[in-house]
């Protein structure tokens, strides 16, 4: 049997992430591509909805926080589409 690669977002992207207690908490987007932190886990940097939108407005980068690839999940399509879906991390 073969494992999926796992999907993961390019800036830009909304996700959601897993916080306590195994509760998603959604209306973030990335705003990095996945890198290695000095613990050696895969993360990607996000912000909220409103601080991207805001820095995108102001013709600036959101800087957002880390968050481990694997507690987050892609928000499918990803603009405009009324029938939406997840594609888990």
């Amino acid at each position: 049997m073969r494992k999926k690669t796992p999907l993961v977002p390019d800036p830009g992207q909304r996700v959601r992430l897993r916080a306590g207690r195994g509760r998603w908490r959604g209306r973030f987007r990335a705003v990095s591509y996945p890198y290695t932190d000095e613990a050696g886990v895969v993360v990607v940097r996000v912000a909220e909805e409103g601080e991207y939108r805001d820095a995108i407005r102001e013709g600036l980068r959101a800087v957002g926080v880390a968050w481990p690839v694997k507690e987050m999940e892609v928000v499918w399509p990803p603009e405009g589409g009324e029938q939406g879906g997840v594609l888990r991390t």
